[in-house]
């Protein structure tokens, strides 16, 4: 089995635990709710599920109460909430812990206004699934998959720049590429023909 035949894998099992616990039903009572990050672009490595969700006005209470209910769920460990609408994220975080066969799935969830103006994840879906091609997808996920190896761990999103602005194809030459790129500060990887 190849780095792309276990993100397959990966993706089937994030669905299985999104439909377990009904997260986009949910949240679509609120909002317009987005799968985003590595499950939207089958790009999994780690057990990791992120969705965003936009409303006109984002009341964490009301959602919050509904994923109260997950906590009835066995295989529900963790639960939590954190209001970042005065930082940066500019929106209300949401965290669930699940584990099931072994396997300890993080679920970051976010919520925003619609007239959020930060930095978001659902605008680069459309670009990510249009641009990859079976090369790029197999280089990132043998990058990622060698990277859980080392000491020093990168954000995807740099990843994902590397290999689709400039064409690095392992790791080695995606760790000589952090020499010369900033990775250390919050960044969210937005190119200019994303929105195009």
């Amino acid at each position: 089995m190849n780095s792309l035949d276990r993100a397959t894998k990966r993706k089937q099992q994030a669905e299985s635990v999104l439909t377990d616990l009904q997260l986009i039903q949910k949240w679509s009572t609120v909002g317009e709710c987005f799968l985003v990050g590595a499950a939207a672009y089958n790009l999994m490595v780690s057990p990791d599920i992120d969705l965003e969700t936009f409303c006109d006005v984002p009341n964490p209470h009301i959602i919050m109460s509904e994923l109260a209910m997950l906590t009835q769920n066995k295989n529900v460990i963790e639960l939590k909430y954190r209001d970042y609408t005065s930082s940066d994220f500019k929106g209300h975080y949401f965290k669930l812990l699940y584990r099931a066969e072994e396997v300890e799935w993080n679920i970051d969830m976010w919520l925003f206004s619609n007239s959020h103006n930060g930095a978001i994840s659902k605008d680069l879906v459309p670009f990510m699934k249009n641009h990859l091609t079976v090369e790029t997808r197999k280089a990132i996920l043998d990058i990622k998959e060698a990277l859980l190896h080392l000491p020093t761990q990168y954000a995807s999103i740099f990843i994902y720049q590397a290999v689709l602005e400039f064409d690095i194809r392992h790791v080695d030459d995606f760790l000589q590429w952090t020499k010369h790129h900033n990775t250390t500060v919050p960044f969210h990887w937005q190119p200019i023909s994303a929105n195009n």
